[in-house]
């Protein structure tokens, strides 16, 4: 879902953790808390819940390359 949220042209954090959380709305390990921002999701793990921060999750999925890294590997022959 991550991914797919990168390849949208407005994809973002809160999109993401919407939709993670709409179909997994079933399974008892995602905890439902609307005191959430849209950003936060939890997991009930063995121990205890444990709360997520997704901002910049897209950012930082997000499989770009520098400029510089791009021209140089289109001008090899190799």
């Amino acid at each position: 879902m991550l991914n797919e949220e990168c390849l949208r042209p407005h994809g973002n954090d809160a999109s993401f953790v919407s939709k993670a959380k709409k179909v997994n709305q079933d399974i008892d390990a995602l905890v439902a808390n609307p005191l959430h921002t849209p950003t936060q999701f939890a997991i009930r793990h063995y121990a205890s819940e444990v709360v997520y921060e997704a901002s910049f999750f897209v950012q930082k999925n997000t499989d770009t390359l520098p400029q510089d890294l791009i021209d140089c590997a289109s001008k090899s022959t190799n």
